[in-house]
Order: C-alpha cells, then structure tokens, then sequence
C-alpha cells in the first residue's frame, strides 16, 4: 500500500501567486492600517464616487480666473504677458491686446467653478439624499435649524410623553426626555423580574424621536404575539437587554440604542437605581407596584422605595440648562410623579429659572385620575412635588362627541374638566386650546401641542 507523502510545514515565507491588482490591495490595506488619515485621503481616488471630476473642474475654473484676472490687470511679468500675445497672435494671425484676453479667462473661469460646484454639490446631494433632489440641502438647513433650538426637558412617561415628544422634535434637536423607572408591567416587568431596570418607556421615546426609516421604528416597537418565552415582549426591549449585557450597564445600554436609531435628542432614565411605586389609599392601606397602583381606587399619596433614589447626573444637568421644561402628558400617579419623587430632579425644577408648563391629559383614566378635574391634576403635582413646579398649564378644551365619550364612559373614564378658573387661583396660569385629535381615541396631537407650547417660548 503506497505511503502518502508527509503534509508540508508551513512556510511563513511562502507567497502564493496573485493578480496585479491584488497586490495594489494589498498595498493599500498596509497604508490604511498604518495610517487611517492617509488611507481615507487615497479613498477619495477611487473610481466612481462622481466627485473628483467636478471639483477638479471647479479648481482649474479658479486658476483660469485667476491667471485671467492677473493678465487683465496688468500683474504679471511683461515678459510673459507679451509672450502670450505674441503665440496667440501667430495662431489667430491677428494682432491683440492682453486684457481683453484676460477678462475674458475670469468669465470662462468663473462658468467652469460654478458648473465644477454645482456638480459637486450635486454628487454629495445624490449619495447623502438619494431619494430626490434638494433632499439634501433641505435637511442641512432643518439640521442647522434644529440644532440651534430650545434647550427642552420633557418629563413624564406612557405614550403621552412620546405623542408629545414626536412634535416637539420638529423644533429642536437640543431634548432630554426624562422617564420613570417604576414600570413593572408586560415586557418591562418580565425583564425586571431577570435583573433589568425596565426599559418600555425609554423604548417609546426613542421611538418617538428617531430619525431612523420607518420600516425601522416600526421593527423596534414590534410586540411578539406568539414563539413562546418571546410572546408578549417588545423587540425593543430586548434590544435594550441585548445592549445592556454587551455593554454591561444600563445607562450605557440606552445611549447605544439611541445611536441604532439616530434619535434627536437624548432619553434617559430618571434614576438607574431600582425603585418601586408605592401608594396610601382611602383606607389606610399601603400598597407597591405600579401596576397595583394603577389599578387601586381613592389613591391619596405616592411614593417611591426606596424614598430618595440618586437622580441620574445629565438629568439635573438638562435641567439645569433648560430653557423649557415640559411635565406631562401622561399618567399622573404612575407615569409623571415617579419622576418628580426623585428629590434632585424636583430641587432641580424649583429652582430652575426655565418656563415652567404642565401638559394636563384629556381624559382621566380608571380609578387612577377618576372624576379627577385639570386642576385636581395640577393640586396633586403640588402636594407631592411643592411649589414652584409650574408656570403655565396647558389644558384642552374641545367639545368631544358623545359617541366617543360613551365608550370612554363605559370603562369608567370621561373628559377632564378645564376649570381654568380654579388653577389661577392657585396661581399658575392657564392656557386652554385645542390640542387633540379625536377619532375612536381621544390622543394630544403632536403638532397642536408643540406648536402650543413654542408659541408660549416665543413670548417670552
């Protein structure tokens, strides 16, 4: 039986045969890794990008115009000058002066620069906004535009915070929505049950002010309804968990997920120690979560376990440097007053010297806010927080038809009263519009309510 031969050592020395062009890799690959400044220079020489030609175009544009203007003003050497004259005047057999010939290089110069700029212009519009023309530049001038924007916190939870937060992002890119961590329920209450602070609030937000396609958003705020353990988790939040394990804590893991969704603006957790919502009832009794919060009848008090949980420093800082300060909309015992409980985050408030509004909902919710006027609303802020919390209160004050309230009705919830009246006596004022839309639901409309609120900053 015949013996194979023994395998080969490998030889570190050995190159195997390859294409020209592989080697030119190769060789730029060594000059990227060695120096990614030089490297990013070598890929602007790269065929195909669109780019070169036209800003070639534009310099050799300029030089023409400059040479011209220097050939019209008499700038240059005589020498020269009447050297051009004399082989332009062999080639046309006529005998010419050099301005005219130099005034005519600065028109062809300048045509050459501004058609070598428009292509330019046009070739970074095509690869940064290939979905239409002035696509570009529009964006750069909203950017620009957005960027110089109020400084805006927005505190609060629920999808009352994030409805509101979708308008407000079309004014400026400079918020900090602020978001309870006492959720414990659905998706967020499973993974607080693992270890997590719950994330579904902070998913909702950067949602809402995401600058990522829709199809994305809509990916990130899917909700499983089969496969098991996964039934009844948002994808979002496990994104989140994802994030949080490979970055190893939860504030981290927030700011990276903002990233994947290019958000406008940040959103962060009020406080990154586990807190649990507490609540005093009518009869004495004490009860925690904030699921059995929502669900409990005569509420009197909230509270947080523990009671004075550390605020998370970029929170005091936003509203330190606020301008405007939001709370609400959202639900007031489990969504807006676990954040005001923090005590930082409530000394920051009262002694902030931004406008001050409150967001009053439209509706009251079951057992929660039942019967509950927008001043009760505003009262219990008060009791809770102190004084010096809000300016201004913003309260709807449209006609809902009765088809609508009906159903609303049947489950217990109807339409906050505006007793605009009572809430100046207690010395805030009140603004009243319409800034709902009403279809089977009864939500804030993002527009009227932004628009609402930067018509109040505008004043000011």
């Amino acid at each position: 039986m015949p013996i194979a031969p023994p395998a080969a050592e490998p030889n570190d020395d050995f190159e195997p045969p390859e294409r020209t062009n592989g080697r030119r890799m190769d060789k730029l690959r060594s000059l990227r890794d060695q120096s990614p400044r030089d490297w990013r220079a070598l890929q602007w020489l790269i065929l195909g990008i669109g780019i070169k030609r036209w800003g070639l175009l534009a310099l050799l544009g300029l030089v023409f115009s400059a040479t011209g203007l220097l050939f019209a003003l008499a700038y240059v050497a005589v020498d020269l000058s009447v050297n051009v004259v004399e082989r332009i005047s062999k080639t046309t057999h006529q005998l010419i002066e050099i301005e005219p010939i130099g005034w005519i290089m600065v028109v062809a110069g300048l045509v050459l620069f501004v058609i070598g700029l428009r292509g330019t212009l046009k070739a970074v519009e095509r690869a940064l906004s290939p979905g239409g023309s002035g696509g570009f530049l529009d964006a750069a001038l909203n950017r620009r535009k957005l960027e110089h924007g109020e400084y805006l916190v927005a505190i609060g939870g629920g999808t009352g915070l994030s409805t509101m937060l979708r308008g407000l992002k079309e004014y400026t890119s400079n918020i900090t929505a602020v978001v309870t961590m006492a959720d414990d329920g659905g998706s967020s209450g499973r993974l607080r049950e693992e270890g997590m602070l719950p994330p579904g609030d902070l998913r909702n937000c950067m949602a809402a002010l995401a600058n990522a396609e829709p199809e994305m958003q809509s990916l990130f705020q899917h909700r499983f309804e089969g496969y098991g353990p996964l039934k009844g988790h948002s994808l979002g939040n496990l994104i989140v968990a994802a994030m949080c394990e490979m970055q190893g804590d939860f504030e981290s893991a927030v700011r990276e997920t903002a990233k994947v969704l290019a958000i406008r603006g940040r959103v962060l957790p009020s406080t990154v120690q586990d807190v649990r919502l507490g609540a005093r009832l009518e009869d004495g009794s004490e009860i925690i979560g904030q699921v059995a919060v929502h669900e409990a009848k005569g509420v009197q008090e909230v509270f947080l376990v523990p009671d004075s949980p550390p605020a998370l420093p970029d929170v005091v800082r936003a509203i330190a440097e606020a301008d405007v300060i939001v709370i609400g909309p959202g639900s007031l015992y489990t969504s807006i007053m676990p954040n005001l409980l923090v005590p930082e985050i409530r000394e920051a408030i009262r002694q902030s010297e931004a406008v001050k509004i409150y967001v009053c909902n439209v509706m009251t919710q079951t057992h929660e806010t039942t019967d509950f006027k927008a001043s009760d609303h505003v009262r219990a802020i008060l009791r809770h927080a102190g004084k010096d919390m809000i300016d201004i209160a913003l309260i709807n004050n449209t006609h809902i038809p009765e088809d609508v309230l009906g159903r609303y009705r049947k489950v217990g919830a109807d339409q906050v009263q505006a007793d605009a009246d009572a809430i100046e006596m207690l010395g805030i004022r009140a603004i009243q519009g319409n800034f709902v839309d009403v279809t089977n639901l009864v939500r804030h409309n993002p527009k009227k309510l932004a628009h609402a609120i930067f018509r109040i900053v505008a004043k000011l």
